[in-house]
């Protein structure tokens, strides 16, 4: 099987756990494949990200969330199945530990693996198209001057929300920035979009949660100035007043290797911190 490894460099033990874990699939035979970085890793053949997806019937990302985010935005649409290892850090995506990688790994080869389908954000701002996993957000631009942000959801106007920006969320990005800027926790596999207003000038002004089926608009007034968008803190892009930005469940959907014995609602406790005692 082609394992393809997608790897946070700036990790201090990426390069040891890389070399170990490559010996280890080429001893089972299988075809390690690890994606070109600034930093060489020695550890076999390397290729381009976009190579690696093409081939690779299991994407690894190791390092932290954002690596991740990187390979999803890579293999998603590819639909490759992608498995995420822990190289530090608080890590909600990326499941497995170092400890936990090779098990993981030959339970996915066996067939004996767990896997969920997580939605995915498609946003349009003019010309451009991107994808997100965890959300989009428009944050107020260099001035940091709030912004007021009108929002629709179809053809229905929802609210005009003035503050530092809005998050558009999926219920995977539920416990990433939606979750800093007061957002629910909301069931990874649910299909849902999840909306949160960033530091809104307005008491009122609470988090919504809308189906996944709805095209949700975004558009900065034009009394405002210009914003930035961002997607997975992969992309950013500036967006002008009067620009509608539209935000939909995209066509695919990412598919995640998670362990078999964890639950999410023990990955909550140990991520969390939370201290309840079980009765």
């Amino acid at each position: 099987m082609r394992i393809g490894l997608i790897v946070n460099t700036s990790k201090p033990e990426a390069a040891a756990f890389v070399t170990g874990l490559v010996q280890w699939l080429k001893v089972r035979r299988h075809e390690p494949l690890v994606a070109c970085s600034p930093v060489r890793l020695k550890s076999g053949p390397q290729c381009s990200a976009d190579q690696l997806v093409r081939r690779a019937e299991l994407v690894i990302a190791l390092g932290g969330d954002g690596t991740l985010l990187r390979a999803a935005r890579l293999a998603g649409p590819l639909e490759r199945p992608i498995m995420g290892v822990n190289l530090g850090g608080l890590g909600f995506l990326t499941a497995f530990s170092t400890g936990e990688a090779r098990a993981g790994i030959t339970a996915f080869i066996r067939g004996k693996h767990r896997e969920e389908r997580r939605l995915v954000l498609e946003c349009r701002a003019g010309s451009k198209k991107g994808f997100a996993l965890n959300d989009c957000c428009i944050n107020m631009g260099p001035s940091g001057r709030v912004v007021k942000i009108v929002v629709r959801s179809g053809a229905s106007f929802v609210n005009s929300f003035v503050g530092d920006g809005i998050i558009v969320s999926t219920p995977t990005g539920s416990t990433a920035y939606s979750l800093a800027a007061g957002g629910p926790v909301v069931y990874p596999s649910m299909q849902a979009i999840l909306l949160t207003p960033v530091a809104p000038h307005a008491l009122a002004a609470r988090p919504l949660i809308l189906p996944a089926d709805v095209d949700v608009e975004l558009e900065i007034d034009r009394d405002s100035e210009p914003a930035v968008l961002n997607l997975d803190g992969q992309q950013r892009w500036r967006v002008r007043p009067g620009a509608p930005v539209h935000v939909r469940r995209a066509p695919y959907s990412v598919r995640l290797v998670l362990p078999r014995h964890k639950t999410y609602y023990r990955i909550l406790r140990e991520k969390m911190k939370w201290s309840g005692a079980q009765v």
